[in-house]
C-alpha cells in the first residue's frame, strides 16, 4: 500500500450487514483493516450496518461476533446503525437548512445537486469521476420515504462521526466511493484515505455468499487452524516487498510488522485456492506440534 509521507494512526472499520453467513471476503477485509489499525497504533471499529430491516437476521449478528472472535480480531468499539437513527435524521435536517439537501413530496430527503469529487486510492492511484457516476451522486437519496437512511448516507455520516480516516474495502465499492465524496462535500468533512482491494474469485467468477466455500465458520467448524486462515487471507490481496522463502509463513504478529511498510496490497483479483489453504493448515499444525527450542 502506497503510504502517505507520514503514516497516520489509522482508525479503520469493518461494517458487515447481518444478512447471512460471514463471507471469506468480509473476513479478509476485517483482517486488513485490523492490521492497518494495529500497525499504525490506531483503532479498529466494528460497525454493524443493520438498517435494512427486511433482510436483517439477528442470528447473523452473533455470527459476525463469532467470526471475529475466532480470528482474534477484537474491535476497540462496536456500534449498530439501528441505534444511530437520530444522528442521521439530525444531520439530514442540517443539510436541508444549509441548502445542501431537499425534502421530496413523499418525505424522502435527497442531496441537492451533489458533485462527486476526485480522490486518491492508496492502491490504484488518482481517481476522477465520469459522467455516469456524477449522475448517481447528484440527487442521491439520503433518507428514504420510510424514514430509514440509505446505505451511502449512513456510512459516510458514521465514518465522519467515528473519525474513520482509512476506508479499506473491496474494489466493487469504488462506484460507491464516488457517491460518498459528494456526501462528504455536503457535510464539509475532509475525505479519508481510501484503499480498494481486488475481488476474491472462485472458478473464474467473483466469490458469492451463496458459494459453499464462502462461509468462514465452516472452516472453523472443520478444524482449520486460525493462523493458517489468517495467513491465507493475507496472501489473497497482499504480498511482501521481498517475497522469498522466509515469507512462506506469516503469522498475525509478523504480518502486523510487515503490512504497512514492507508490502503492498493489490487491486487485481485474488483466486480462492482451497489447496493453498490446506497447505497452510498442515504447516501451521506441524509447527504447533514441534517442541519449543
Amino acid at each position: 500500500m502506497a503510504q502517505p509521507e507520514m503514516t497516520p494512526a489509522y482508525t479503520t472499520r469493518i461494517a458487515p450487514s447481518p444478512t447471512g453467513n460471514f463471507h471469506i471476503g468480509t473476513a479478509r477485509t476485517a483482517y486488513f483493516n485490523w492490521l492497518a489499525a494495529r500497525a499504525s497504533g490506531g483503532r479498529f471499529i466494528l460497525r454493524i450496518d443493520d438498517t435494512d430491516l427486511a433482510r436483517n437476521n439477528g442470528a447473523s449478528v452473533d455470527v459476525i461476533h463469532d467470526c471475529l472472535d475466532w480470528l482474534g480480531l477484537i474491535p476497540d468499539a462496536v456500534h449498530r446503525q439501528s441505534d444511530r437513527l437520530d444522528l442521521y435524521h439530525g444531520i439530514a435536517g442540517k443539510l436541508i437548512s444549509a441548502g445542501r439537501a431537499v425534502r421530496a413530496d413523499n418525505g424522502a430527503i435527497l442531496l441537492a445537486d451533489g458533485a462527486a469529487g476526485h480522490w486518491h486510492d492508496l492502491i490504484s492511484g488518482n481517481q476522477a469521476p465520469s459522467g455516469k457516476v456524477q449522475d448517481l451522486a447528484r440527487n442521491q437519496v439520503l433518507i428514504k420515504a420510510d424514514g430509514m437512511p440509505v446505505y451511502h448516507f449512513a456510512s459516510v455520516v458514521d465514518d465522519a462521526d467515528m473519525g474513520i480516516n482509512l476506508v479499506l474495502r473491496g474494489i466493487d465499492h469504488m462506484t460507491n466511493t464516488y457517491r460518498h465524496t459528494a456526501i462528504y462535500d455536503a457535510l464539509g468533512h475532509p475525505l479519508p484515505h481510501f484503499a480498494h482491494l481486488g475481488l476474491i474469485t472462485l472458478g473464474g467468477k467473483k466469490m458469492s455468499k451463496r458459494d459453499a466455500a464462502a462461509s468462514l465458520l465452516s472452516y472453523r467448524d472443520a478444524g482449520v487452524d486460525r493462523d493458517a486462515m489468517l495467513n491465507f487471507l493475507l496472501r489473497m490481496g497482499w504480498g511482501p516487498s521481498c517475497d522469498d522463502k522466509s515469507m512462506a509463513l506469516i503469522d498475525r504478529d509478523r504480518a502486523t510488522g510487515l503490512f504497512l511498510q514492507s508490502g503492498r496490497m493489490r487491486a487485481s483479483p485474488a483466486t480462492f485456492d482451497p489447496q493453498k489453504l490446506a497447505s497452510f493448515d498442515r504447516k501451521y499444525k506441524a509447527k504447533a506440534q514441534r517442541p519449543s527450542p
